[in-house]
């Protein structure tokens, strides 16, 4: 599934003031590639990010997903793009604390109406995949903040999206856990996922096939 944004403007109002957080940014990633995009703080990484992710839409330009245009599509329709063509992966995990590692796991494929059983397994095979079938019983707070991004990562492998967005995946956790986080995503992405994540990490980022630097809302690299 590929990605096309053209002359993508984002502009927020605080205030009196207005805020440029994306200022024309012209962007191409084909299905089954791994990108990241780099940048300082504020540079519009996340904003980026949120637009692709259907999360947020453009104040001007165009987002293609697949040769369809996001901004002419309805409530129910971005919310079935996001629900079964994209996958995200977070820097805080978003798993919800009363469910244990596999309800959390399971989430997606509830949310589209998969039968018990089914979910079940689907999501007890994606926790072995990240090596957390011991820990499938627990809830957030009994797991490590790598054995969380793991879970995390299960979600994503659970739903089957042919994209995943990773918004700084390794940034909480220690070397060794993102070490192995990193070679999760790098294998996600040899099965034929489409991998574009956001990181401050320059060793995390190299490992991808293609990196991108954004600054003031524009893309430099």
């Amino acid at each position: 599934m590929s990605i096309r944004a053209i002359g993508l403007h984002k502009h927020y109002s605080v205030g009196n003031s207005e805020i440029h957080a994306l200022d024309g940014i012209d962007l191409d990633i084909m299905s089954g590639e791994y990108v990241t995009v780099t940048g300082v703080s504020g540079s519009g990484k996340s904003t980026l990010m949120n637009i692709l992710g259907c999360l947020d839409l453009p104040t001007s330009g165009q987002y293609l997903l697949d040769g369809c245009d996001v901004g002419e599509m309805t409530d129910g329709e971005l919310s079935e793009i996001r629900s079964r063509k994209i996958g995200f992966i977070f820097q805080n995990f978003s798993l919800l604390p009363s469910l244990t590692a596999l309800e959390n796991v399971e989430l997606p494929l509830m949310y589209r109406g998969a039968p018990k059983e089914l979910r079940r397994r689907i999501a007890a095979e994606a926790l072995e995949a990240v090596g957390l079938s011991c820990r499938a019983k627990h809830r957030p707070s009994e797991m490590s903040g790598g054995q969380q991004q793991r879970t995390a990562i299960a979600r994503a492998i659970a739903a089957d999206t042919p994209i995943i967005l990773a918004d700084e995946p390794c940034g909480n956790l220690d070397s060794r856990s993102s070490h192995d986080i990193m070679d999760i995503l790098q294998e996600l992405n040899r099965s034929g996922k489409t991998i574009v994540m956001i990181t401050h990490d320059e060793q995390a980022a190299r490992r991808a096939q293609r990196l991108l630097r954004i600054a003031d809302g524009r893309l430099v690299q």
